[in-house]
């Protein structure tokens, strides 16, 4: 990958921050934290850490992941908070790691598996919001 250029660089740098931008508007219009600035921003740095393994020509491709699963994780458990026996902000935080591997995908190259993960994201933040609220509804606790 120390081939790549500097063009290439810049594609998969912007495919990295276009699908953080979707999957940070869809966190932005139901208000929700971490929205377009987190999600493009998280999406956009794993990309870098991705492209800088090509770039110094490295081949420690698995560290470089590991780095940013961890570091990313750091971040998000930020979001994780905890009020007597609720907690909130598991969903934020899960969206946020999983929009890192979105981004990681682009920087490699693999546009298919970044553009389906940022997908199947958005699908599930969009389509289990309403059945989460509907079994929480019905749930004895929820009724108290």
């Amino acid at each position: 990958m120390k081939d790549l250029t500097f063009g290439m660089f810049l594609t998969r740098l912007a495919v990295a921050a276009l699908l953080g931008i979707a999957i940070g508007f869809e966190r932005e219009w139901r208000q929700r934290a971490a929205g377009l600035h987190t999600s493009s921003l998280v999406s956009t740095g794993a990309a870098l850490f991705a492209l800088l393994d090509g770039e110094l020509g490295a081949g420690d491709t698995t560290r470089i992941i590991a780095g940013v699963v961890t570091g990313v994780g750091f971040i998000a458990g930020g979001v994780i908070f905890r009020t007597g026996v609720s907690v909130t902000g598991l969903n934020t935080a899960a969206t946020i790691w999983a929009t890192a591997a979105v981004g990681a995908l682009a920087g490699f190259g693999l546009w298919p598996g970044a553009i389906a993960g940022a997908v199947v994201i958005i699908l599930l933040n969009l389509l289990l919001q309403p059945l989460a609220n509907a079994i929480d509804a019905r749930s004895p606790q929820g009724k108290e």
